[in-house]
């Protein structure tokens, strides 16, 4: 017989009788007393809520006897919890267990009644570390999923805002959400993303790398497709220009799709200064991007092939320093490549008391003992040095991780071929770029497809704000350029 006890002990056995899922028995007011059984998981729900609107209430009012009355009654006038939710599916019962919902049985009845109750710990808002900022803002994204849709939602006070939520991970349920506007996002782009989402076949979501992934895995690129972001006036302001943010719970960044390169070069800095003061910042970041690449596969395509293309003086300086060493120019300058970024990513991983001493203690005993040991030249020091600050000055920090890829790349090819592999390394990183597609949009607009139109406004400078309009750089896809859709390749 289907008792309440056997339905209990059913729904009990499919969690193996954790200690963590509590029972409640309670005999409800009125002639027939009814039997009733509250179930939920501690430590994710509200007890106290549970206790004052669904306990105390239910022990107040008699309750008809009337199937059809029944669960009305119970929802229009006793419960005092915002989301109720009447259920027949076991598998949905335990969905909304999972996910911080007290379950109530009845006896005789065969619907469940469901209140959510879910109180989750979570840390408080802290500042962002990802993209700092001189001004703006000093609030970060935190792994709340609700609570950083809410920090959204406070940037754009409009009915238009799309808020969807679904669940991934066959084993962790992890709530995923899509925002954007209905009347500037892309319906075709949007409905990508939805399409290869409900396609995601992993058996569990933990972050939100696990979609930006899945979503470029059909891209064989250095590049990310994907920007994330832990500021939420940086996710509001690429909503606001057609993108989808995608919100992934128990990660406090954002993902936002499409992308294109000229974002990772863009601060927040760029827009709560003045126009006229950051006219010369983001060209320089450009500069800065392109040296911290191609200097020390130069400095190693000269010192090795090209000597006579040198100045006599540096050439003299080069050549007395580079018999005193042991080793090839190609050998020291990945050496000395490689310790830094050991250096960095030891640093970034240390706790925050010990990283500006281990840094320093690292730099200045290696690069000083190095040279008096004559393990490398000073000017191998001074070139890798001088590429790692300008690499530094990238706003976005997984572009960083291409740059450290491409620079030993140029390095090889500078050590094998010269002059020539570098020119030949970068036409072929330029039709690369030129060719990558992030959801149909071309990866290098507006410099490739050249859109004069954006180029003037936010591209290597920041116009005034009354001179830049809604529509972002580059964010056309191919169709709205040459009139005809071309097929995607990119994720």
């Amino acid at each position: 017989m289907n008792t309440l006890e056997n339905r209990v002990s059913e729904l009990l056995a499919s969690f193996g009788d954790s200690s963590d899922v509590k029972t409640r028995y309670i005999k409800l007011p009125g002639d027939g007393q009814l039997s009733a059984c509250l179930l939920y998981i501690e430590n994710i729900v509200d007890t106290m809520s549970i206790q004052e609107h669904i306990i105390e209430p239910m022990l107040q009012k008699p309750v008809p006897e009337e199937k059809d009355r029944f669960f009305p009654f119970l929802v229009q006038e006793v419960l005092q919890v915002s989301d109720l939710k009447i259920v027949t599916e076991t598998g949905k019962v335990i969905d909304k267990l999972v996910n911080g919902a007290t379950i109530i049985l009845f006896d005789g009845q065969a619907d469940v009644l469901t209140a959510d109750t879910s109180k989750w710990e979570e840390r408080s808002l802290s500042n962002p570390k990802g993209q700092r900022t001189v001004q703006g803002p000093d609030i970060g994204f935190t792994e709340s999923r609700s609570g950083n849709v809410a920090l959204i939602r406070k940037y754009i006070k409009n009915p238009t805002l799309k808020v969807q939520t679904q669940t991934y991970g066959k084993i962790t349920n992890t709530s995923v959400t899509l925002v954007y506007l209905e009347h500037l996002v892309d319906a075709d782009i949007l409905s990508s993303i939805q399409n290869k989402l409900d396609e995601m076949p992993y058996d569990s979501v933990i972050g939100s790398n696990y979609i930006t992934e899945y979503l470029t895995k059909d891209s064989k690129s250095l590049f990310p497709l994907i920007l994330n972001s832990d500021r939420p006036d940086v996710a509001a302001a690429e909503i606001l220009e057609g993108r989808v943010c995608i919100v992934v719970d128990g990660t406090p960044f954002v993902l936002i799709a499409p992308a294109v390169l000229i974002q990772f070069f863009q601060s927040p800095d760029d827009y709560y200064l003045s126009s006229e003061a950051t006219k010369y910042v983001r060209p320089l970041r450009f500069i800065f991007f392109w040296l911290s690449l191609y200097i020390p596969g130069l400095y190693v395509a000269f010192t090795t092939f090209h000597k006579g293309l040198l100045p006599v003086n540096l050439l003299v300086g080069f050549t007395a320093q580079q018999q005193a060493v042991p080793f090839p120019t190609v050998f020291e300058t990945l050496l000395v490549l490689s310790l830094t970024d050991a250096i960095y990513e030891g640093s970034s991983r240390l706790p925050q008391n010990l990283v500006i001493t281990i840094s320093l203690f690292g730099a200045i005993v290696f690069g000083q003992a190095s040279v008096e040991a004559q393990l490398v030249q000073p000017v191998t020091l001074v070139i890798i040095s001088i590429s790692f600050i300008f690499s530094s000055i990238i706003p976005i920090a997984s572009l960083n991780y291409s740059v450290r890829i491409i620079k030993i790349s140029l390095i090889l090819i500078g050590a094998l071929l010269g002059l020539y592999g570098i020119a030949l390394f970068t036409l072929l990183l330029l039709v690369h770029l030129c060719y990558l597609r992030s959801f149909s949009v071309p990866y290098f607009a507006p410099i490739s497809p050249f859109s004069r139109q954006d180029m003037d406004k936010d591209v290597f400078i920041r116009k005034p704000m009354p001179e830049i309009n809604h529509n972002i750089p580059g964010f056309h896809k191919e169709e709205d350029m040459e009139g005809q859709p071309k097929k995607e390749n990119d994720s």
